[in-house]
């Protein structure tokens, strides 16, 4: 690892030392800490997920090489600080809590559809992946046998409302899955990296992670 990325990375670990220690009380967090922690956390993430909405919604309406890599990188800085305040997090897991900050803990552990680990070049992966598998997707095509003319998912939908013969639809919807394949050496790696960050959170896989944010345990939700 290059020296300078090491001495990065230790005055990081330095820094979230020192701020836990003077947000930790010797005998342990308290309430009062949580419910403060959790008001700072939807503070500071509500101005970084208002980014990555922006960033997002215009990579999803002009896809290209450049608004892909202005998605990744705000998705990326959301993941990082959502990863790392859900961290910070788990040390309020003991307590015994009233129930609207007891929920907003848990939520705040399930934001993510996806979570890296907490190495940023894992999270900035992860982050591209997930931008390029929703770039793949939104440019596929379908062309239909005969035809001059490629639908795009957008045309594709409005045909779903508007046509009712059978066999059109059908070859439609199996048109459209020619797109997918091209996705699995990406989905691999997606589930890979995801399962990963899942467990620095405490979580089995990804899977457990997805099925605890719905104000019940996951083993009550299946």
């Amino acid at each position: 690892m290059p020296l300078n990325r090491l001495l990065s990375r230790f005055a990081t670990a330095v820094i979230l030392v020192f701020w836990l220690s003077s947000c930790v009380n010797v005998g342990g967090p308290t309430v009062d800490e949580a419910r403060t922690f959790v008001d700072e956390a939807e503070t500071r993430l509500l101005s970084i997920w208002k980014k990555a909405g922006r960033a997002s919604w215009v990579q999803n309406n002009f896809i290209n090489q450049d608004t892909n890599q202005i998605a990744a990188s705000a998705n990326a800085d959301a993941m990082a600080a959502t990863t790392e305040l859900a961290i910070l997090a788990a040390r309020f897991d003991d307590l015994q809590l009233p129930e609207d900050v007891k929920r907003k803990l848990t939520r705040l552990k399930t934001a993510l559809s996806a979570l890296a680990p907490s190495d940023p070049e894992l999270q900035q992966e992860l982050s591209e992946i997930m931008t390029e598998m929703e770039s793949i997707y939104g440019q596929g095509e379908y062309c239909p046998e005969g035809s001059n003319d490629c639908l795009s998912l957008p045309m594709m939908e409005r045909m779903f409302a508007e046509v009712r013969e059978t066999d059109e639809l059908l070859a439609i919807w199996q048109g459209w899955r020619e797109v997918s394949p091209q996705l699995q050496p990406l989905y691999e790696r997606f589930v890979e990296l995801s399962n990963a960050g899942a467990k620095e959170l405490g979580f089995s896989d990804l899977g457990e992670m997805w099925r605890s944010g719905y104000d019940m345990p996951a083993a009550e939700f299946i």
